[in-house]
């Protein structure tokens, strides 16, 4: 339970808490939050037991067999698909004393098979047999024994899982974001499909600042990026057809209840995010029309659905490639650790040509633990794990500021009314000086920490 008492406990948990919820409307939240033990604790039995979150795509796992391994919180899981093609997600743990079945991150399987006692499970997690049971269980029902599963649920191809069955269904949980989805991966007839492995890396900062950085937040642009920001002999591509990329009718941050989304336009219905001319030909005709209309004139989306799953499609600027899309998962390893897994999608009709996966290649991993963006990121995101365990943000409670956009604070924002920017609630300037990102992912943030934890023992009513 941590370093703390229970009492103690308890009472620093529900404190910074109350003031996190008390904060949003002002603008103001407890910078202890982003590194301390306490609510780590917290957070991966109120935010992670009892979300939706994302654990891998259709793609992964198409073939009968087929698993990989992932996480909800820090529990291990493994994604299969088993023999009659359902998909299931089972703890990676035997019934009998708890060991571990996967070595491999990914393979094809019709059974796991313990390596302690050999109790081994159909890929269904149905028990089928055990060594010796006539002389050592002969009065067990192997009916009676299955793997602890995940509940499931799934959305353009995106599988999410759930520890327990309680709070809204997938679809009412993404709510108005379903439409930005949509448009960012299903863009066409045949869909999005995952190319080669995730990258993935371990990174010293909490999983809040990553996924709040890729919730709109475009305003660290000029001083962590400064660099790119400044260099005038890049190869914009697409992005040419900004005359000037910083006017707030071409940027736009787009809210929902747990997501938020940024993401640039041109004023060009032939901009497509860089992608051949004949993307025209495989628009998905499930789109709306202003589903589609939106993505002919984009270039750039980035954001973070709660509490750790982040999407990007875009085209890079500076000759880095693209168009490509990813999904990022911001996997909580400790108060200040996470490990970043990042998914390189691109549509099904564009993977067998070369010259265009070379492009979109390249825009992945420009965000990438090597990548040019990525790099400047991460040593930032390192000192804020540092300085936001410290005992002088402790002792102070001191409060970290997120008031852009707010009554007096932002000239430059305005509500826009459009069809065309969907249902959320869109503001241009949107990410560079508004952070209503931030302040509608911490707000499902207190809404999921407010509540007890969930548990037999836990205390819950």
């Amino acid at each position: 339970m941590g370093s703390s008492s229970n009492s103690e406990y308890s009472s620093r948990v529900k404190r910074m808490i109350e003031q996190t919820g008390s904060g949003i409307d002002e603008g103001s939240f407890p910078l202890k939050i982003f590194n301390d033990q306490d609510i780590y604790d917290a957070e991966l039995r109120r935010i992670f037991a009892r979300s939706w979150v994302y654990l891998g795509h259709m793609s992964e796992i198409e073939q009968p067999g087929d698993y990989v391994r992932r996480y909800i919180g820090e529990d291990p899981y493994i994604l299969t698909r088993d023999e009659t093609g359902q998909i299931q997600a089972f703890l990676d743990s035997c019934m009998h004393r708890g060991a571990q079945f996967c070595t491999a991150d990914k393979g094809n399987t019709s059974h796991f098979r313990c390596p302690y006692h050999g109790w081994t499970y159909s890929n269904d997690g149905t028990l089928q047999g055990m060594p010796k049971k006539a002389e050592a269980y002969q009065g067990l029902d192997p009916e009676d024994v299955e793997l602890e599963s995940a509940y499931l649920d799934t959305f353009k191809g995106l599988i999410f899982g759930r520890i327990v069955d309680e709070g809204p269904s997938l679809e009412e949980y993404l709510g108005d974001f379903k439409w930005y989805l949509e448009l960012i991966l299903d863009p066409t007839e045949k869909g999005m499909t995952v190319v080669t492995d995730a990258h993935r890396w371990q990174a010293n900062h909490n999983w809040k600042t990553s996924a709040d950085n890729f919730g709109g937040d475009n305003y660290h642009v000029f001083a962590t990026h400064q660099a790119a920001e400044e260099t005038d002999d890049l190869d914009r591509g697409p992005w040419k057809k900004l005359p000037d990329n910083r006017r707030g009718e071409f940027n736009h941050l787009a809210c929902t209840d747990n997501a938020a989304v940024s993401y640039q336009i041109t004023n060009d219905r032939e901009t497509y995010m860089g992608y051949p001319d004949d993307i025209t030909e495989h628009f998905n005709s499930d789109l709306s029309e202003e589903q589609t209309e939106l993505f002919r004139r984009s270039l750039f989306y980035f954001g973070t659905i709660f509490p750790n799953t982040t999407v990007v499609h875009a085209v890079q600027s500076g000759g880095w490639g693209g168009p490509w899309a990813a999904i990022r998962k911001w996997q909580p390893r400790g108060p200040g650790e996470v490990e970043v897994i990042s998914w390189w999608l691109v549509p099904e009709e564009y993977e067998d040509n070369d010259a265009f996966m070379e492009r979109s290649h390249r825009g992945w991993e420009s965000l990438s633990a090597g990548g040019a963006f990525e790099s400047d990121d991460l040593t930032i995101w390192e000192g804020i794990s540092e300085s936001t365990k410290s005992m002088t943000l402790d002792i102070r409670e001191s409060k970290g500021n997120m008031q852009q956009g707010m009554d007096g604070m932002s000239d430059e924002v305005e509500i826009l009314e459009d069809p065309m920017h969907g249902p959320g609630e869109v503001t241009t300037n949107g990410g560079f000086y508004d952070e209503r990102g931030t302040r509608t992912l911490l707000s499902s943030w207190y809404e999921q920490m407010s509540r007890e934890e969930t548990g037999a023992n836990s205390g819950e009513q």
